[in-house]
């Protein structure tokens, strides 16, 4: 065990306590530290030098975890104490840190669902399909904000690779797919390619090859089968009869995240040729030009297609967009409840000085001083001791996560994701909102801890 020691130099009307507790410090052979103004005490009541290696100043420094603090006074050293004991600042990088570390994680997770989440879809009220002719092309290309679109047929099918098999979702896409979501990036293992001439490809993801123990890169060329049910044909007989069956080589193994890990892409002739939906689709995807608005362009949409389809944006579809922006201000309040616990070392650092400043204060009064001039002084005080932990707190947490961000100090073990070092994203927004509730907080906790001090104070002298 450690023992800190901290207390004022007027401890010294406590000589015979002071002494005890050196000798049984010695007695136990216990580790210590002791502040350099109490450390002067002790020399002149104990006769005995104290080590200058367990003397400290300002703060203790890092300590152990088996740490005992000892403070000799009032609940002002207890709290000056703590202070110099964790030698804690308002968590302004940490803030900063924690925020961009959250925009790191929020951005790579929108990324991935955008790589297969359009920015509109058109889907059947009624059913799973429609005829791909009750939506012509020229609907489309009328819009000068849609960028490119993509017809695609999405059903349940079963996979098989040897021995092992597993529940997949088929999709099938044209030629436009890859312009609508940009899912060929998060390739882990070959190419993005659905067809070529008249042969067709699947393109899996990471969880299907993993679910069929084929996740190695010599599955790539490999053929997969795959199983629907025949709608135009059913037979009791021979059960086999009323599947439909299409053997498909493997172009390539993709990763995005768990909500897509049993997707398999393949070409819209093959989707509709295996769930025998010959012309027929599911929905139709569309990516927008830069700078166009999801919404307006959904309402007329929704006007041009009728009643029989519903148009619906990418928030409207996948609700974890809003979660993620209220998980946001989730994170920031949580952020701001710590930053208020952490303020208390102002109030331990303010009180430690307006107490020890007694006599000064009486003696401004006695001169004029107006109790507003007082409060002034010592505000003032605490409030450049802020702006420096500001300053000191935004360069901190803006240069590491500037580190982060640009050079990837902190690396991530894995394969399956297309990313090498932790995400992190720094937002103006995030550090503005950081300083904003920094002096907020800290200059409404300065207000009333000088008001209460000083009043406590003056009433002690006066009695």
């Amino acid at each position: 065990m450690k023992i800190v020691l901290f207390s004022r130099p007027q401890i010294a009307e406590a000589a015979t306590e002071v002494q005890q507790l050196m000798q049984l410090i010695g007695h136990y052979g216990f580790d210590y530290a002791i502040n350099q103004e109490f450390a002067q005490v002790v020399e002149q009541i104990t006769g005995q030098s104290v080590d200058p290696a367990k003397i400290y100043t300002n703060s203790t420094g890092e300590q152990p975890d088996a740490t005992l603090m000892l403070c000799c006074g009032g609940d002002g050293m207890l709290l000056e104490g703590i202070h110099r004991l964790s030698d804690r600042s308002i968590p302004v990088a940490a803030i900063i840190l924690l925020l961009s570390i959250f925009n790191g994680l929020e951005r790579m997770a929108l990324d991935n669902l955008k790589s297969v989440d359009p920015d509109l879809s058109i889907t059947p009220r009624e059913g799973t399909t429609f005829r791909v002719e009750e939506l012509p092309s020229a609907l489309l290309d009328d819009l000068a904000d849609v960028e490119q679109y993509s017809f695609i047929l999405e059903q349940s099918a079963l996979a098989q690779m040897g021995a092992s098999r597993a529940v997949v979702q088929v999709r099938g896409v044209d030629e436009g797919y890859t312009s609508v979501v940009p899912v060929a990036k998060n390739i882990l293992v070959g190419e993005f390619t659905t067809r070529a001439g008249e042969d067709d490809y699947v393109v899996a993801a990471h969880g299907v090859m993993q679910d069929l123990s084929s996740l190695r890169t010599t599955a790539i060329g490999e053929s997969m089968q795959l199983y629907a049910i025949n709608r135009t044909r059913i037979s009791t007989l021979l059960p086999v009869g009323g599947y439909t069956r299409r053997e498909l080589p493997i172009a390539g193994i993709y990763s995005i995240d768990e909500d897509n890990r049993s997707l398999v892409i393949t070409s819209l002739k093959a989707a509709q040729s295996l769930f025998n939906y010959a012309d027929r689709a599911s929905a139709v995807e569309i990516r927008l030009r830069e700078g166009a608005s999801p919404l307006r362009l959904a309402e007329q949409l929704q006007a041009a297609v009728g009643e029989h389809f519903d148009v619906r944006t990418r928030e409207e579809r996948n609700s974890i967009y809003r979660l993620m922006a209220l998980e946001k201000w989730g994170v920031f309040c949580i952020a701001v409840l710590v930053m208020i616990v952490a303020s208390l070392s102002i109030v331990g650092t303010l009180v430690m000085v307006i107490i020890d400043k007694r006599d000064d204060i009486s003696t401004l009064r006695t001169m004029g001083a107006t109790p507003t001039l007082i409060r002034g002084i010592f505000s003032s005080e605490g409030r450049l001791m802020t702006l420096a932990s500001l300053a000191i707190g935004v360069t901190l947490g803006v240069g590491l996560t500037l580190i982060q961000q640009l050079l990837g100090v902190v690396r991530l073990n894995t394969t399956t994701l297309m990313i090498d070092a932790y995400p992190v994203e720094l937002q103006l927004v995030d550090v503005l909102l950081t300083i904003v509730a920094y002096i907020t907080i800290a200059w409404f906790i300065i207000a009333i801890t000088v008001r209460q001090t000083l009043k406590t104070t003056l009433y002690e002298k006066v009695l």
